[in-house]
């Protein structure tokens, strides 16, 4: 667009404020430098200049002190002067824009937001109105063949709004012929000015309404001044903006409130609810199977299962309750001014009840339910949204318990999904910062002791939290996804962490790393295994990958599949918990597993818990027929690792034996382990003593001096500690002191006797005329018993004459 004005412009300001005059001058000159400006204060100044000469436009203030717009505007007029006027205002609004129109004015400037710029544009686009007008003047035949021909409406009205004219497109559009439209009044209500279009509304006959937009010129018709209108048919429009408007607030599916509606109606009922110190109660629906439908009927069933089921939801609700949809299948009722919480129950029991009702869909019986969560307000916290997230919380807890049935939110659960979301918001920072390590547990093989294998499990040492253990962030993986990189990291780093461990240690054969059931169904799963082997230069057999029962329960067919795969791909698999899941015996035959581990709960209270202890030989026993080993987890005392020993259990690992452990640990526990083998070994022909006495000093004491026969010796502080060294060593004697704190020596060696009366028994005494001393030597209670201080040489000579060849009862404890 082009505004430079190529003539020389004649301007005549009316301004009765010599301040703003000099402050239009200004803009006059930055906007258009050629122009004459011409200066009247008031009215008649203006018609005494306009007599003299000739104006291309009038700037005139609004508000002069003794005239105003309209009475310049009627003075110019009734004296036929039709020089275009533009206003200039303090204070601009939608009424003055109106009242100015009407006038006659073709512009109006509020003067603070004026600019050179802005100026310069209204008086360009006056004087190409005013061209436009001249020339329909200097052409009337031709602009009455447009009016007639136009498809805009168009119609002439007099400065009084009385309708002189109405095109065939004004006709149609104001449903009334020219000749009954001319000499009436337009029927038009101003709304509101944008621009220099204008809204309205027409009111029609018969009581309708049409919204425009509008716009008008000052011209000439028939030789007289008129004001030509052109309309802008806009209902359909605003409808559609009146569609927009209401489905911005509601779900355009079911028409009930979104979350934007939502957020409002709970503000106003929790501002209700503390002027009449009452409670707001929320509860949160979730139905439960609507996927299953949706997924086997399609969309549109579903669809019209969700209306069904938001007309039944709503009608269990009291008139000021509000009914919103949240997304899916998932629903919120707002419920003000509770007397009581139990209310709230009570109306969440009528939204169960209402979901278990079957639905008929196009003549299709089908059968839901649904979830909820309470919340409420006890000490009207601040934000009402809070509520909605804590009924959302106990909604979602409703269903892992159990569908069809509703929990209140309490502050336990907000505290776990407060920690779920920490975990679930710094789980990729903590795979990017690199956080995670692995520990590893040895195996044991309880046929050799030999530690042949070892499991490689997660830990997250989180900069805040510390070390959080997997159960606490493995699900969360599971449901973002992010299993699958970290998997991936965990398989790369054990393997690559075993080639190194079994290049010092070539006890070790293989390392098991456990496999979400999340990753081994993605169809990438099994090139994911062989990247890694490559990588690492692990051998496919040396890598053990433990999966659960519950794989087989989503989707058998696929699983089976993959565990084939692996097995041609020379991976050894484990089947982790057994026992614990799906536990199916005809997938079990054809499953190309290679070992089946047992869980801890069986193993807890095996040796005391028959039921368990058969499931413990059935297993093993089953496992064998089918060449399957069996690895127990969970031992933790002596009792458990020879029981399973006796069923003829393959290997254990626990926290009796090791726990899990750093890699660098792991280097030093088993170089140790390994050394205490080889003494093991080297010990297994050599004759043991027990030392049992609470003087560190005797103990040490002893020790050096029987050690330099050849013994193998133990020393025990106290009776429980003497007897636990027993329940893991032959021992040939024991020497032990009388007077214990817990225990006396006699009563301790009265119980070895029985347990190993193999073992031959010494008392140290410093009390030799206790008559009890004499009786249990009588009673073959004790072998021998010597004073105290003792004489290194009889003490020594003593032990040589008590020791026996060793029986069998020696190896293990008489039950």
């Amino acid at each position: 667009m082009n505004l430079s004005v190529t003539e020389p412009l004649n301007i005549l300001l009316i301004e009765d404020d010599a301040d703003d005059y000099v402050l239009a001058k200004d803009l006059l000159l930055k906007g258009a430098p050629e122009y004459q400006l011409s200066w009247a204060t008031n009215k008649e100044e203006a018609l005494e200049a306009i007599s003299e000469q000739d104006f291309d436009v009038i700037l005139c203030d609004f508000h002069l002190v003794a005239d105003d717009g309209e009475s310049v505007i009627s003075t110019l007029r009734e004296n036929h002067i039709e020089t275009p006027v533009i206003f200039l205002t303090g204070q601009g609004t939608d009424e003055l824009s109106q009242k100015a129109i009407k006038l006659g004015a073709e512009d109006y400037l509020e003067k603070a937001e004026v600019t050179p710029l802005a100026l310069k544009k209204s008086i360009y686009y006056t004087l190409e109105r005013r061209r436009y007008q001249r020339e329909l003047l200097d052409s009337q035949l031709t602009f009455e063949y447009l009016l007639e021909d136009s498809l805009q409406s168009v119609i002439l009205v007099d400065h009084q709004r009385t309708i002189l004219y109405a095109n065939p497109a004004a006709e149609k559009l104001l449903l009334q012929a020219n000749s009954e439209l001319r000499g009436r009044k337009l029927p038009l209500e101003y709304n509101h000015t944008t621009g220099f279009s204008h809204e309205g509304t027409l009111n029609l006959p018969n009581g309708k309404q049409k919204r425009v937009r509008h716009y008008s010129i000052q011209t000439h018709w028939q030789n007289k001044p008129v004001r030509l209108v052109h309309f802008e048919d806009i209902s359909h429009h605003v409808e559609l903006e009146q569609k927009v408007a209401f489905f911005a607030n509601h779900d355009s599916l079911t028409g009930l409130p979104n979350r934007t509606l939502l957020a409002d109606r709970l503000q106003q009922s929790m501002t209700l609810c503390k002027r009449n110190d009452v409670e707001l109660g929320v509860v949160f629906i979730g139905l439960d199977g609507f996927k299953a439908v949706n997924d086997t009927m399609g969309h549109k069933v579903g669809d019209r299962l969700l209306l069904v089921a938001a007309e039944r939801l709503n009608d269990c609700l009291r008139p000021g309750d509000t009914l919103a949809r949240m997304e899916g299948d998932e629903f919120v009722a707002v419920l003000p001014e509770l007397n009581h919480q139990g209310d709230a129950a009570l109306v969440a029991e009528r939204l169960l009840q209402a979901m278990q009702e079957p639905f008929f869909i196009d003549e299709t019986e089908l059968h839901l339910s649904a979830s909820a969560g309470i919340a409420v307000t006890e000490n009207h916290d601040e934000d009402p949204l809070r509520l909605v997230q804590q009924a959302d919380i106990a909604m979602y807890e409703a269903k892992r318990q159990g569908h069809g049935s509703y929990q209140w939110f309490n502050q336990e659960l907000d505290n776990q999904v407060s920690k779920n979301l920490r975990i679930r918001n710094s789980l990729q920072s903590g795979i990017d910062n690199k956080e995670f390590e692995l520990y590893y547990q040895p195996q044991f093989y309880l046929s050799n002791g030999e530690v042949t294998g070892i499991e490689a499990l997660i830990r997250w040492n989180h900069p805040e939290m510390g070390m959080i253990p997997p159960n606490d962030f493995i699900e969360v993986a599971e449901n973002t996804g992010q299993i699958v990189p970290l998997s991936r990291w965990i398989l790369l780093r054990a393997c690559n962490d075993f080639i190194a461990l079994s290049a010092e240690r070539e006890s070790l054969t293989t390392v098991s790393v456990n496999i979400s059931t999340i990753h081994i169904l993605r169809s990438e799963f099994v090139d994911t295994v062989r990247d890694v082997i490559n990588e690492s230069g692990i051998k496919p057999p040396q890598l053990v990958l433990e999966i659960t029962e519950s794989v087989f329960m989503r989707h058998p067919e696929l699983a089976i599949n993959k565990l084939y795969e692996l097995r041609d791909l020379g991976v050894k698999v484990a089947l982790d918990d057994f026992g614990t899941g799906y536990s199916s015996l005809s997938y079990l035959k054809n499953l190309p597993v290679n070992l089946l581990k047992i869980d801890r709960s069986f193993v807890n209270d095996m040796v005391s818990n028959r039921h368990d202890a058969a499931i413990i030989e059935g297993i093993i026993s089953m496992a064998h027929h089918l060449e399957l080993e069996v690895l127990a987890e969970g031992v933790e005392t002596t009792a458990q690792q020879e029981y399973l020993r006796r069923c003829h259990c393959d290997a254990v690992q626990g926290f009796l034996l090791a726990k899990p452990m750093p890699k660098d640990a792991l280097y030093d526990f088993l170089k140790d382990y390994q050394q205490s083998m080889v003494e093991s070994q080297e010990d297994k022909g050599k004759q043991c003593v027990l030392i049992v006495d609470d003087e560190e000093n005797v103990l040490k004491s002893l020790n050096r001096l029987l050690r330099r026969d050849g013994y193998k010796i133990y020393t025990a502080g106290s009776a429980d500690e003497a007897f636990e060294v027993l329940a893991h060593h032959s021992v040939d004697v024991v020497i032990s002191d009388q007077r214990m704190r817990n225990m006396q020596g006699l009563e301790f060696l009265s119980h070895v006797r029985a347990m190993y009366p193999g073992t031959a028994r010494i008392v140290l005494t410093a009390y030799r005329n206790e008559e009890s001393l004499t009786q249990a030597i009588n009673d073959s209670e004790v072998y021998r018993f010597l004073d105290k201080p003792w004489d290194d040489e009889e003490l020594r000579k003593t032990v040589r004459s008590s020791l026996r060849p060793r029986q069998e009862s020696n190896l293990r404890p008489i039950a």
